[in-house]
């Protein structure tokens, strides 16, 4: 749908009316934010939106980014614990959930747990959807175990049960050859990590990304390089490393 705004003729005084109006049901925030995303869908740019509503740009991004990741409740302020444009969900008892470094630990009760690998993803995915679906655990902690929003999390959630688990399986084709690296460039990451970690840098995939880029001239993306510390378990010493080498230049001092 493509939306041309050439022969529109705006009323000031409609305007007005209808501001005065919307305000006193919504509140000037939420206001702001309708016509931010409004502006922003016609094609206007971000920086003339935040000159046009008053607002620092960094602020507008915010707004369209939230409104992306988490649908409708975005327009509120997310300092307010529920929503009054969705319909008010009905408090069950969920069940409880731990995660250590390699499971998630699921309290079913009478002194049964479940336990389920964390490097299974699909099988996390499946178990920890298939719970949500059946009112057994929320929406928020669902989507805090499997890395998503509220809203991918209902959305695929909706998709295993039209679809079955095939639904959940990744269906493109080049992010999985965009996996594929060979060992030298494997080598070059382990390197790099092992620096910023040294040198108390930035060891988050988009950074370790742009290094490798810009100093081996590769052409990463941070989805690729996200996927090789885990896969390489580097994600796993993110914190530890940077203490262990302070640890190390101490004590080599003290000698």
């Amino acid at each position: 749908m493509l939306l041309s705004c050439q022969e529109l003729e705006p009323s000031t005084k409609l305007s007005k009316e209808r501001l005065d109006r919307a305000i006193n049901v919504f509140g000037e925030s939420v206001v702001k934010r309708f016509i931010c995303f409004a502006l922003y869908l016609i094609g206007i740019k971000r920086s003339s939106i935040a000159k046009q509503l008053i607002m620092p740009t960094e602020t507008v991004k915010t707004v369209i980014k939230n409104l992306h990741n988490n649908g409708i409740p975005a327009f509120e302020d997310r300092r307010y614990s529920t929503s009054s444009f969705l319909p008010k969900e009905k408090r069950v008892k969920t069940l409880k959930v731990k995660t250590s470094l390699e499971w998630i630990h699921i309290d079913l009760g009478a002194e049964q747990k479940l336990k389920i690998p964390l490097n299974n993803k699909l099988q996390v995915r499946t178990i920890l959807l298939t719970l949500l679906s059946s009112g057994l655990l929320s929406t928020k902690k669902v989507a805090e175990l499997i890395g998503l929003s509220n809203v991918q999390t209902k959305s695929i959630s909706k998709k295993l049960e039209r679809e079955d688990i095939s639904s959940l399986l990744d269906k493109r084709q080049g992010q999985k050859k965009d996996y594929v690296i060979g060992s030298e460039i494997k080598a070059e990451l382990i390197q790099q990590f092992a620096v910023n970690a040294a040198i108390k840098r930035n060891n988050s995939s988009q950074a370790l990304a742009d290094d490798l880029n810009k100093r081996c001239n590769f052409d990463l993306s941070s989805r690729t390089i996200r996927y090789h510390i885990d896969k390489l378990g580097l994600s796993k010493i993110k914190q530890t490393l940077p203490k262990l080498i302070d640890t190390f230049k101490k004590n080599s001092k003290i000698l």
